[in-house]
Protein backbone atom coordinates (compact mmCIF):
# COMPACT_ATOMS: atom_id res chain seq x y z
CA UNK A 1 0.00 0.00 0.00
CA UNK A 2 1.21 3.41 -0.99
CA UNK A 3 1.27 5.81 1.93
CA UNK A 4 0.50 9.45 1.98
CA UNK A 5 3.77 10.69 2.52
CA UNK A 6 5.20 14.16 1.09
CA UNK A 7 8.84 13.95 -0.51
CA UNK A 8 10.59 16.94 -0.79
CA UNK A 9 13.05 16.10 -3.76
CA UNK A 10 16.63 18.44 -3.81
CA UNK A 11 18.61 18.48 -6.96
CA UNK A 12 22.02 19.99 -7.36
CA UNK A 13 22.95 21.21 -10.15
CA UNK A 14 26.37 23.08 -11.57
CA UNK A 15 26.49 23.58 -15.18
CA UNK A 16 24.56 20.43 -16.09
CA UNK A 17 21.81 22.49 -18.69
CA UNK A 18 22.73 19.73 -21.09
CA UNK A 19 21.07 17.27 -18.47
CA UNK A 20 18.96 18.73 -16.01
CA UNK A 21 15.64 18.77 -18.39
CA UNK A 22 15.85 14.92 -18.67
CA UNK A 23 16.75 14.79 -15.10
CA UNK A 24 13.70 17.20 -13.82
CA UNK A 25 11.19 15.34 -16.11
CA UNK A 26 11.89 12.10 -14.68
CA UNK A 27 11.06 13.23 -11.61
CA UNK A 28 7.47 14.57 -13.20
CA UNK A 29 6.99 10.88 -14.76
CA UNK A 30 6.75 9.47 -10.89
CA UNK A 31 3.93 7.57 -10.30
CA UNK A 32 3.45 9.02 -7.11
CA UNK A 33 2.92 12.38 -6.99
CA UNK A 34 2.85 14.00 -3.40
CA UNK A 35 6.39 15.58 -3.67
CA UNK A 36 7.75 18.90 -4.47
CA UNK A 37 10.70 20.14 -6.50
CA UNK A 38 13.80 22.04 -5.23
CA UNK A 39 16.46 22.84 -7.97
CA UNK A 40 19.59 24.39 -6.24
CA UNK A 41 21.77 25.85 -8.84
CA UNK A 42 25.09 26.16 -7.81
CA UNK A 43 26.74 28.98 -9.68
CA UNK A 44 26.27 27.87 -13.00
CA UNK A 45 28.03 29.94 -16.25
CA UNK A 46 25.87 27.49 -19.21
CA UNK A 47 22.36 27.82 -20.37
CA UNK A 48 20.98 25.82 -16.81
CA UNK A 49 18.74 28.82 -16.17
CA UNK A 50 17.32 28.58 -19.92
CA UNK A 51 16.61 24.59 -19.68
CA UNK A 52 14.49 25.19 -16.70
CA UNK A 53 12.54 27.93 -17.68
CA UNK A 54 9.93 25.72 -18.28
CA UNK A 55 9.45 24.35 -15.84
CA UNK A 56 9.08 26.76 -13.31
CA UNK A 57 6.04 26.56 -12.74
CA UNK A 58 6.30 23.00 -11.26
CA UNK A 59 9.69 23.71 -9.27
CA UNK A 60 11.27 26.02 -6.84
CA UNK A 61 14.42 27.34 -8.76
CA UNK A 62 17.51 28.70 -6.59
CA UNK A 63 20.30 30.47 -8.11
CA UNK A 64 23.51 30.78 -5.21
CA UNK A 65 27.03 31.90 -5.52
CA UNK A 66 29.45 28.86 -6.22
CA UNK A 67 29.82 27.13 -3.16
CA UNK A 68 30.43 23.30 -3.60
CA UNK A 69 27.80 20.51 -4.04
CA UNK A 70 27.39 20.07 0.19
CA UNK A 71 26.59 23.34 0.12
CA UNK A 72 23.66 23.50 -2.14
CA UNK A 73 22.41 20.40 -1.13
CA UNK A 74 22.36 21.91 2.49
CA UNK A 75 20.45 24.63 0.90
CA UNK A 76 17.87 22.48 -0.64
CA UNK A 77 17.72 20.47 2.70
CA UNK A 78 17.11 24.25 4.58
CA UNK A 79 13.99 25.07 2.00
CA UNK A 80 12.55 21.91 1.93
CA UNK A 81 8.59 21.49 3.49
CA UNK A 82 8.24 18.21 3.98
CA UNK A 83 9.65 15.12 6.43
CA UNK A 84 11.14 13.23 3.87
CA UNK A 85 13.65 14.42 1.58
CA UNK A 86 15.06 12.50 -1.70
CA UNK A 87 18.41 13.79 -3.62
CA UNK A 88 19.28 14.11 -7.21
CA UNK A 89 22.00 14.80 -9.09
CA UNK A 90 20.96 16.80 -12.04
CA UNK A 91 22.70 14.33 -14.10
CA UNK A 92 20.70 11.57 -12.77
CA UNK A 93 17.30 10.13 -13.64
CA UNK A 94 14.70 7.87 -11.45
CA UNK A 95 12.81 5.14 -13.12
CA UNK A 96 9.03 6.03 -13.23
CA UNK A 97 7.95 3.85 -10.10
CA UNK A 98 11.02 5.02 -7.82
CA UNK A 99 9.68 7.31 -5.57
CA UNK A 100 6.37 5.15 -4.99
CA UNK A 101 7.80 2.05 -4.18
CA UNK A 102 9.94 3.77 -1.92
CA UNK A 103 7.14 5.47 -0.50
CA UNK A 104 5.60 2.34 0.14
CA UNK A 105 8.19 0.71 1.95
CA UNK A 106 8.68 3.45 4.73
CA UNK A 107 4.97 3.58 5.07
CA UNK A 108 4.84 -0.18 6.09
CA UNK A 109 8.25 -0.18 8.16
CA UNK A 110 8.34 3.43 9.48
CA UNK A 111 10.70 2.41 11.88
CA UNK A 112 13.56 2.83 8.44
CA UNK A 113 15.18 5.88 8.44
CA UNK A 114 17.27 6.05 5.31
CA UNK A 115 16.27 3.70 2.41
CA UNK A 116 18.06 3.69 -0.56
CA UNK A 117 17.68 1.79 -4.02
CA UNK A 118 19.96 -0.52 -6.01
CA UNK A 119 21.41 1.68 -9.50
CA UNK A 120 22.49 1.39 -12.86
CA UNK A 121 25.58 3.61 -14.58
CA UNK A 122 25.39 4.46 -18.17
CA UNK A 123 26.67 7.09 -20.67
CA UNK A 124 26.12 7.59 -24.07
CA UNK A 125 26.85 4.18 -25.23
CA UNK A 126 24.67 2.46 -22.43
CA UNK A 127 24.74 0.50 -19.52
CA UNK A 128 28.32 0.35 -18.35
CA UNK A 129 27.82 -1.21 -14.89
CA UNK A 130 24.54 -2.71 -14.20
CA UNK A 131 23.93 -3.73 -10.81
CA UNK A 132 25.53 -1.55 -8.02
CA UNK A 133 24.78 -3.68 -5.28
CA UNK A 134 26.28 -6.69 -6.97
CA UNK A 135 29.77 -4.72 -6.68
CA UNK A 136 29.69 -4.55 -3.10
CA UNK A 137 31.52 -7.04 -1.32
CA UNK A 138 30.35 -6.31 2.18
CA UNK A 139 26.77 -5.23 2.06
CA UNK A 140 25.84 -8.59 2.00
CA UNK A 141 27.35 -9.94 4.66
CA UNK A 142 25.78 -7.45 6.79
CA UNK A 143 23.10 -8.98 9.56
CA UNK A 144 19.59 -8.32 7.86
CA UNK A 145 16.34 -9.34 6.67
CA UNK A 146 14.78 -9.51 3.48
CA UNK A 147 11.06 -8.72 2.55
CA UNK A 148 10.96 -9.57 -0.81
CA UNK A 149 13.52 -6.71 -2.49
CA UNK A 150 13.74 -5.11 0.87
CA UNK A 151 16.47 -5.27 2.54
CA UNK A 152 16.47 -4.20 5.99
CA UNK A 153 19.96 -4.23 8.38
CA UNK A 154 19.58 -5.20 11.63
CA UNK A 155 23.10 -3.75 13.08
CA UNK A 156 24.27 -0.15 12.66
CA UNK A 157 26.33 0.59 9.45
CA UNK A 158 28.80 2.23 11.08
CA UNK A 159 31.85 -0.61 10.42
CA UNK A 160 30.37 -1.08 7.11
CA UNK A 161 31.02 2.77 6.40
CA UNK A 162 34.35 2.65 6.96
CA UNK A 163 35.37 0.27 4.20
CA UNK A 164 32.31 0.51 1.51
CA UNK A 165 29.59 2.39 0.54
CA UNK A 166 26.79 1.12 -1.30
CA UNK A 167 24.52 4.40 -0.77
CA UNK A 168 23.85 5.80 -3.92
CA UNK A 169 22.78 9.46 -3.03
CA UNK A 170 20.45 10.35 -6.18
CA UNK A 171 18.61 6.73 -4.98
CA UNK A 172 18.45 8.42 -1.09
CA UNK A 173 15.16 9.03 0.59
CA UNK A 174 15.40 9.97 4.33
CA UNK A 175 13.67 11.47 7.22
CA UNK A 176 14.47 15.29 7.33
CA UNK A 177 14.67 15.14 11.12
CA UNK A 178 17.80 12.98 10.72
CA UNK A 179 19.78 15.01 8.25
CA UNK A 180 19.09 17.91 10.99
CA UNK A 181 19.88 15.79 13.94
CA UNK A 182 23.05 15.24 12.17
CA UNK A 183 24.59 18.36 11.35
CA UNK A 184 24.01 18.16 7.20
CA UNK A 185 26.66 17.87 4.89
CA UNK A 186 30.24 18.55 5.76
CA UNK A 187 30.23 22.42 3.47
CA UNK A 188 34.37 21.86 4.96
CA UNK A 189 35.24 18.43 2.41
CA UNK A 190 36.25 18.65 -0.84
CA UNK A 191 34.58 15.45 -1.68
CA UNK A 192 32.98 12.75 -0.46
CA UNK A 193 30.67 14.29 1.94
CA UNK A 194 27.77 11.85 1.19
CA UNK A 195 29.82 8.79 2.55
CA UNK A 196 30.98 11.53 5.71
CA UNK A 197 27.16 12.04 6.48
CA UNK A 198 25.93 8.50 6.17
CA UNK A 199 28.90 7.34 8.42
CA UNK A 200 27.40 9.80 10.86
CA UNK A 201 23.95 9.06 10.61
CA UNK A 202 24.69 5.37 10.75
CA UNK A 203 25.73 5.54 14.73
CA UNK A 204 21.75 6.65 15.17
CA UNK A 205 19.97 5.81 12.04
CA UNK A 206 18.40 2.51 10.44
CA UNK A 207 19.05 1.82 6.99
CA UNK A 208 17.27 0.18 4.44
CA UNK A 209 17.43 -0.74 0.83
CA UNK A 210 14.90 -1.91 -1.98
CA UNK A 211 17.23 -4.23 -4.35
CA UNK A 212 15.78 -3.33 -7.17
CA UNK A 213 17.26 -0.94 -10.11
CA UNK A 214 15.45 2.15 -9.62
CA UNK A 215 18.27 4.70 -9.68
CA UNK A 216 20.07 5.46 -13.55
CA UNK A 217 23.57 7.22 -12.58
CA UNK A 218 24.95 8.98 -15.30
CA UNK A 219 29.03 8.21 -15.66
CA UNK A 220 30.87 10.99 -18.03
CA UNK A 221 34.02 12.77 -18.35
CA UNK A 222 32.43 15.59 -15.97
CA UNK A 223 33.53 13.52 -13.00
CA UNK A 224 36.54 13.33 -11.05
CA UNK A 225 38.19 10.05 -12.31
CA UNK A 226 40.72 7.78 -11.11
CA UNK A 227 43.47 9.99 -12.85
CA UNK A 228 42.88 13.17 -10.47
CA UNK A 229 44.22 13.63 -7.06
CA UNK A 230 40.86 14.89 -5.68
CA UNK A 231 39.06 11.45 -4.60
CA UNK A 232 42.38 10.37 -2.56
CA UNK A 233 42.41 13.46 -1.05
CA UNK A 234 39.08 13.50 -0.12
CA UNK A 235 38.77 10.11 1.39
CA UNK A 236 42.24 10.68 3.26
CA UNK A 237 40.23 14.00 4.51
CA UNK A 238 36.90 12.26 5.40
CA UNK A 239 38.77 9.08 7.48
CA UNK A 240 41.01 11.43 9.49
CA UNK A 241 37.84 13.59 10.14
CA UNK A 242 36.12 9.85 11.63
CA UNK A 243 39.54 9.25 13.55
CA UNK A 244 39.49 12.13 15.38
CA UNK A 245 35.87 11.77 16.38
CA UNK A 246 35.23 11.03 20.08
CA UNK A 247 32.00 9.28 19.80
CA UNK A 248 30.82 5.71 21.03
CA UNK A 249 31.39 4.29 17.39
CA UNK A 250 34.54 6.08 17.01
CA UNK A 251 36.37 4.73 19.78
CA UNK A 252 34.83 1.28 19.37
CA UNK A 253 36.13 0.81 15.81
CA UNK A 254 39.56 3.21 16.36
CA UNK A 255 41.70 0.34 15.19
CA UNK A 256 39.57 -0.09 11.93
CA UNK A 257 39.63 3.83 11.51
CA UNK A 258 43.12 3.90 12.05
CA UNK A 259 43.55 1.22 9.46
CA UNK A 260 41.39 2.66 6.72
CA UNK A 261 43.27 6.45 7.30
CA UNK A 262 46.45 4.73 6.83
CA UNK A 263 45.03 2.75 3.13
CA UNK A 264 43.97 6.28 2.24
CA UNK A 265 47.39 7.55 2.88
CA UNK A 266 48.88 4.36 1.14
CA UNK A 267 46.57 5.16 -2.31
CA UNK A 268 47.41 8.71 -1.97
CA UNK A 269 51.14 7.66 -1.73
CA UNK A 270 50.27 4.98 -4.81
CA UNK A 271 49.10 7.85 -6.57
CA UNK A 272 52.29 10.43 -5.92
CA UNK A 273 55.00 7.63 -7.14
CA UNK A 274 53.00 6.44 -10.37
CA UNK A 275 51.16 9.33 -11.29
CA UNK A 276 52.97 12.33 -10.54
CA UNK A 277 56.03 11.06 -9.87
CA UNK A 278 56.18 12.90 -6.46
CA UNK A 279 58.41 10.50 -4.74
CA UNK A 280 59.01 12.86 -1.77
CA UNK A 281 55.99 13.32 -1.31
CA UNK A 282 55.19 9.95 -1.75
CA UNK A 283 57.88 8.95 1.31
CA UNK A 284 55.96 11.11 3.26
CA UNK A 285 52.12 9.46 2.17
CA UNK A 286 54.14 5.48 2.54
CA UNK A 287 55.08 6.67 6.22
CA UNK A 288 51.53 7.77 7.59
CA UNK A 289 50.14 4.93 5.79
CA UNK A 290 52.84 3.08 8.35
CA UNK A 291 51.94 5.40 11.63
CA UNK A 292 48.64 4.43 11.21
CA UNK A 293 49.15 0.48 10.99
CA UNK A 294 48.44 -0.34 7.74
CA UNK A 295 51.44 -1.70 6.84
CA UNK A 296 51.23 -3.87 3.03
CA UNK A 297 54.36 -6.39 2.51
CA UNK A 298 55.36 -4.24 -0.12
CA UNK A 299 55.45 -0.92 1.81
CA UNK A 300 59.20 -0.81 2.52
CA UNK A 301 59.75 -1.38 -0.66
CA UNK A 302 57.98 1.54 -2.11
CA UNK A 303 59.36 3.77 0.79
CA UNK A 304 63.07 2.43 -0.38
CA UNK A 305 62.12 3.05 -3.61
CA UNK A 306 61.26 6.92 -2.98
CA UNK A 307 65.04 7.64 -2.18
CA UNK A 308 66.59 6.52 -5.79
CA UNK A 309 67.42 9.27 -8.56
CA UNK A 310 64.54 9.91 -9.86
CA UNK A 311 65.73 9.30 -13.59
CA UNK A 312 66.24 5.65 -12.68
CA UNK A 313 63.15 4.54 -10.68
CA UNK A 314 61.35 6.28 -13.55
CA UNK A 315 63.42 4.54 -15.91
CA UNK A 316 63.35 0.64 -14.18
CA UNK A 317 59.39 1.01 -14.03
CA UNK A 318 59.42 1.69 -17.92
CA UNK A 319 61.47 -1.31 -18.38
CA UNK A 320 59.78 -3.55 -16.22
CA UNK A 321 57.07 -2.24 -14.55
CA UNK A 322 58.84 -3.66 -11.82
CA UNK A 323 56.20 -1.77 -9.61
CA UNK A 324 52.97 -2.83 -10.73
CA UNK A 325 50.37 -2.36 -7.91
Amino acid sequence: MVGNIKVSIVIGTYNHGRYIADCIQSVLNQTYKQFEIIVIDDGSTDNTADVVRPFLDKITYIHQKNSGRAASRNAGIRQARYDWVAFLDADDLWVENKLEKQVAAVTAHPEIDLLVTNACWFNESGIVKADYFKTMNLMPLQKQKREGSLIKFEERLFPLFIDENFVNLSSVLVKKECLIKEGLFDEALPRAQDRDLWLRMSRHCRFAALDEILTRSRQHTLSDGPKTIVPYLSRVTLFEKAYRGEGEFENRYRRELASRVGRCHFDLGHFYFFRENDFPKARQEFRLSYDYGYRPVILPLYITATYFPRGIIIGLRRFKNLFRW
